[in-house]
């Protein structure tokens, strides 16, 4: 069976009287929230219908526990009736149902009165749950997922190193060390367990029949590393011995040619160093001269358009900039504004703060012509090994941000395309529902402070084009202001700085480090063997994990083997680990694309459960990623599919994610994040149109083509 997908979270609207903790962390984190999604609830007829078109055979969904639940045993039959309705109507269509319960995300009060899935009650509220649903939607649904990606929700306990922040809810109170995460995990992973075993209980005591599994996120690695990894995981006392040894923090403090790097920096740009807390909101933008006759970026098209594209940006110019456009590619904007106003150009595109700086001189020759094209948020990078310095950074950013609102005559306000960003966010929902600091004195990674101290001032690096570094500018700028202010933060004195101009393709790289390799082999043994591994949930399945870890009543206790597979590294390309993290970080445009992981990992399921239906509940692509286009990677992973048929593994179905494009767990809406079948412009059109891309019509084909019917 072919088929496709989407997530509650993900398309439908956000309800404020039922909301998710993912909600109230997209809220709190200061990420992307849904809004409308993809209005999904309103509009389900209309992508069943599409999948259905393309020949699809199954339909997978999710019901949201927040508003089926409203309160702790409070459940509202208006939603049941809604889930049902759906249903029905993909029965309609002609394809089977699948359920998911648990889409990463549960309600507000389950964690903040019962501690979530760390606490005491967890599995028996999630099998009361599952028990309600069931009996609204048992005799209609297919096949049962109780939990999406377990292996990803262990990141909510996690927070790696080499991030100031956990991926996900709920997080842990702030000052947490390694040894309380390992404890949390501990409490995690079996009571995941027990919730899956006890709701499948449910679902299979009102209907009998019910097929019930969950689908891991799985990694494809070499088969020998995959081995080592499960033998691994299969002893707690190493492992978790190993966890702590690797999650402690850098294994050596690294060095560059200036302690900070302050100079449009956007969050999503590296994984190689380490950021502190957002400090200004901007977008991408369209500058042009006062006097130009255009009003929309309909007027560009046939004209030349001038682009500031560093080594770090994704091409967001193809996105955004009308197809007949030529561009110019500018390597600052000092170079570019120039070139605009000299006539070479009609337009610029590029970063609202540097495109027009508040300080530029005669700023009433140029005026926006389009604003809030993306969403960016700058920040202060540093090597990594540095976290007791960034902690300093932070604490500075809040207060800067601070001083910035409450100055007269600071154009914050006058600028909507530009504005500075509430940064003392809570590190945990815990500290949301404290309401309370919980920051301590005593954080690891005193390193680089005393290094600094010793020098007696603060080396940081800005870039040319910057206001107070450029020429065409007046003034100190934000960069400076800002640099003043964590000098005075560390060394009780602003003027203890050094400025170290830096030329903007060469922002980060003033922060690199001889030392970077130890760092990054430490980081590859703990992530790659301890955190990656998504096998953990199969191994407890099949008895392998210790009793501790999945308890006996969960051993065996499923009905089919779901998996998801994206990414994966072959032996020759593990020295490119860092792409993992890429996607780790929602940048699937340069995630490692490796097909033959798929066909290892559907052979090695089958032999640990040679009885069982194996499901490939979701596989998809951005547009393209790692040099290789969508359509060429559904095609490349549909043939290792086909290879693992033709080596007798009963592969039952296989799922595209996702029939439209949704919102991807809190990040910006650009090719990054963009796996639909169908694009839906989730920033711009109000009017939320589905727009069938060409892997649409090749994935209806491929379906014609290896069913010999269209189904």
């Amino acid at each position: 069976m072919f088929g496709t997908a989407n997530a509650d979270h993900q398309v439908e609207a956000h309800d404020p009287a039922r909301e998710d903790v993912w909600d109230l962390w997209e809220r709190c984190q200061g990420l992307t929230p849904r809004g409308r999604g993809t209005d999904f609830w309103n509009r389900y007829e209309e992508d069943i219908a599409a999948a259905a078109g393309m020949g699809c055979k199954l339909f997978r969904f999710s019901v949201a526990w927040s508003r089926v639940e409203i309160a702790e045993g409070a459940f509202d039959p208006d939603a049941l009736v809604h889930y049902r309705a759906v249903a029905d109507h993909i029965r309609a269509q002609g394809m089977k149902v699948m359920v998911t319960l648990h889409h990463f995300v549960w309600p507000v009060w389950l964690e903040r009165d019962h501690g979530g899935m760390i606490g005491e009650g967890f599995p028996d509220f999630f099998a009361r749950y599952a028990a309600r649903v069931a009996e609204a939607l048992g005799d209609v649904v297919d096949y049962w997922i109780t939990f999406n990606e377990p292996s990803q929700l262990t990141f909510g306990y996690i927070k790696p190193w080499w991030h100031h922040r956990y991926y996900m809810p709920p997080g842990l109170p702030r000052g947490t060390d390694v040894d309380a995460e390992a404890a949390a995990v501990g409490k995690f992973i079996p009571n995941l367990f027990r919730a899956h075993a006890r709701a499948r209980r449910s679902i299979q005591e009102r209907t009998p029949a019910a097929r019930v599994g969950v689908n891991p996120l799985v990694t494809g690695f070499p088969t020998w590393l995959q081995m080592l990894m499960d033998w691994g995981a299969c002893h707690r006392g190493l492992s978790e011995a190993l966890f702590k040894f690797t999650g402690k923090g850098a294994l050596v403090s690294e060095r560059g040619e200036v302690d900070l790097v302050i100079a449009g920096v956007s969050e999503g740009d590296q994984t190689r160093f380490e950021f502190s807390d957002r400090y200004l909101r901007t977008g991408k933008a369209l500058l042009v001269a006062a006097s130009y006759p255009g009003e929309d970026l309909a007027s560009l098209a046939g004209k030349e358009v001038g682009v500031i594209e560093l080594e770090h940006s994704p091409p967001a110019w193809k996105r955004d900039l009308p197809a007949q456009v030529r561009v110019r590619v500018f390597s600052n904007y000092d170079e570019a504004r120039h070139s605009l106003a000299a006539g070479k150009v009609a337009a610029l595109y590029g970063d609202a703060f540097y495109l027009m700086p508040f300080e530029l001189e005669s700023p009433e020759r140029f005026r926006f012509l389009v604003t809030g094209l993306s969403e960016e948020h700058y920040v202060v990078a540093a090597p990594h090994g540095h976290a007791r310095l960034l902690e300093h950074v932070n604490r500075a950013i809040v207060g800067f941000v601070r001083e910035l609102a409450e100055t007269p005559g600071e154009p914050w306000s006058e600028r909507p395309e530009v504005g500075t960003k509430e940064v003392a966010r809570p590190l945990s929902l815990h500290e949301v529902f404290a309401v309370g600091d919980t920051l301590p004195e005593s954080i690891l990674g005193k390193r680089g402070l005393r290094r600094i101290r010793r020098r007696g001032r603060l080396r940081v690096g800005i870039r040319t084009d910057a206001p107070g570094l450029s020429e065409a500018c007046t003034g100190e700028g934000l960069e400076l202001k800002l640099a003043r202010r964590i000098a005075r933060e560390l060394l009780g004195d602003s003027d203890l700085l050094e400025i170290v101009p830096i030329a903007p393709s060469e922002r980060l790289e003033v922060l690199a480090s001889k030392s970077s390799w130890l760092n990054w082999a430490w980081r590859f043994w703990g992530t790659t063997t301890l955190i990656a591994n998504a096998n953990w949930w199969y191994l407890g399945i099949s008895g392998r994990l210790p009793d501790e870890l999945c308890p006996a009543e969960a051993v065996g206790a499923q009905d089919f083997v779901g998996l998801d597979y994206y990414w994966g590294l072959p032996t020759w390309r593990l020295h490119r680990f860092r792409l993992l993290e890429e996607a780790a970080h929602g940048r699937f445009l340069k995630a490692p694309v490796w097909p033959r992981g798929l066909f290892h990992a559907l052979r090695r399921f089958h032999r640990w459960f040679p009885g069982q239906d194996l499901l490939v509940v979701e596989n998809g692509c951005v547009p393209s990623a790692d040099g290789m286009s969508r359509g060429e990677y559904l095609e490349t992973h549909l043939a290792e599919v086909e290879r693992a048929l033709a080596k007798g593994v009963p592969v039952k179905a296989y799922n595209y994610w996702s029939i439209t494009s949704n919102r991807e767990w809190g990040h910006a809406f650009d090719p990054n994040t963009d796996f639909g079948l169908h694009f839906v412009d989730l920033d711009h059109d109000p009017s939320l149109r589905r727009v069938a891309t060409p892997e649409a019509a090749l994935y209806r084909d491929l379906i014609r083509e290896k069913t010999g019917a269209g189904g």
